[in-house]
């Protein structure tokens, strides 16, 4: 009698389920960079420092013209929420991913966008580290 290899469902925000045949590590991410907007301007500044900061970060894939931020986040539910939780005076922590790249946007006007750790962008292959 053999031994069946184990499998793991994963279910990711969006509800799409994929076999996997080991569990696997949620990624890591390093923080490459970090933008404070001023609390006392609007939030269109905020949704701006936002595309500011990714356009700073994000080097365009070989054929890539354009980014659509609107496929990553609704950026009027950002801005909602952002607004929401500062009026209301509570914190909140909104995170999402742009190609392969980590987003926080904070109440506090915080941006900050992390990179993967130990992987090459839109490879797959993983990077050896030198110990």
């Amino acid at each position: 009698m053999g031994v069946k290899p184990m499998t793991a469902k994963t279910t990711n925000w969006f509800g799409s389920t994929r076999e996997q045949s080991q569990p696997s590590r949620p990624p890591q991410y390093a923080l490459i960079t970090s933008k404070t907007i001023d609390p006392e301007s609007s939030s269109l500044e905020l949704i701006t420092g936002l595309i500011d900061a990714l356009i700073d970060v994000i080097a365009p894939a070989a054929s890539q013209t354009t980014l659509l931020l609107y496929e990553h986040v609704n950026l009027d539910a950002l801005e909602d929420i952002i607004t929401a939780s500062t009026t209301k005076m509570s914190d909140v922590e909104v995170r999402f991913t742009v190609e392969d790249y980590l987003v926080t946007v904070r109440s506090d006007n915080t941006i900050l966008i992390y990179k993967p750790r130990g992987a090459h962008r839109g490879t797959g292959e993983k990077q050896c580290l030198a110990s």
